[in-house]
């Protein structure tokens, strides 16, 4: 599997990063982490075409990580043409999130998404296993704010396990969530714990678990303090724009 790093930045673009986001190639499929607000632009940058996407998965509906994918949707009828179908995923009712979101940022555009070749697939937010048709999802309940609905997201390919947190606390569950993934790409917002909304830097420092598979976990929803202590810890801290292979 290939990574594009699209983004590594929190809802504040930080540091001038994009919001946290990767394009994963399982396959001969495209496979979108996330959709928020700097999306559509870092793809251009990449000059990855909106079309060329088979799959886009939402970790839970906060702008940063979902408002994104509004413009992508207006963006496949006016200016990137479909080619083939886009399965859109998320936990809860994905189909009525998006046209919320389409009805709330370009109101009376949400017929579109009849006019689109789209497939919306629900999964449970409190977990699940899904055998899709190019690969394996497994999905885990994670602890942000409780309307937003987090999960993190393991895609299987093969024998080969690669982890998304998304946005959460730290939690008995991220600890599963690294055990069950051969990689994880995993939130840290924060060097020292504040509140319960992010990981911090001090909480991986206490995490066995984390120590234990130090060299398999990368870092993203960063900004300069948190990047910077976990570079002087000697953790993988992830850039916009790298690229990683599993």
């Amino acid at each position: 599997m290939k990574l594009k790093v699209l983004g590594t930045g929190n809802a504040f673009n930080q540091q001038s990063r994009m919001n946290s986001s990767y394009l994963l190639e399982v396959g001969d499929k495209n496979v979108l982490i996330d959709c928020g607000f700097t999306v559509p632009l870092a793809l251009q940058k990449e000059n990855i075409s909106f079309s060329t996407l088979d799959y886009i998965l939402i970790t839970h509906y906060h702008g940063d990580h979902f408002a994104g994918l509004s413009v992508l949707l207006l963006a496949l009828k006016y200016i990137t043409p479909q080619e083939k179908k886009l399965t859109i995923i998320g936990p809860g009712s994905i189909m009525t999130k998006v046209k919320e979101l389409q009805k709330v940022l370009y109101s009376g555009t949400e017929k579109l998404l009849d006019e689109l070749n789209l497939e919306f697939v629900s999964v449970n937010q409190n977990g699940g296993e899904y055998d899709l048709d190019d690969f394996k999802l497994s999905v885990l309940p994670m602890v942000h704010s409780e309307d937003a609905i987090p999960v993190s997201y393991i895609i299987q390919n093969q024998s080969y396990k690669l982890g998304f947190s998304g946005d959460t606390c730290w939690h008995e569950g991220v600890e599963k969530l690294i055990q069950k993934s051969d990689t994880v790409i995993l939130e840290c917002n924060f060097i020292e714990r504040i509140g319960e909304g992010h990981i911090s830097v001090e909480e991986l420092e206490a995490s066995q678990v984390v120590q234990s598979n130090k060299s398999d976990i990368y870092l993203t929803h960063l900004y300069e303090g948190s990047s910077e202590k976990a570079l002087k810890l000697n953790y993988n801290v992830l850039e916009d724009g790298e690229d990683l292979v599993f």
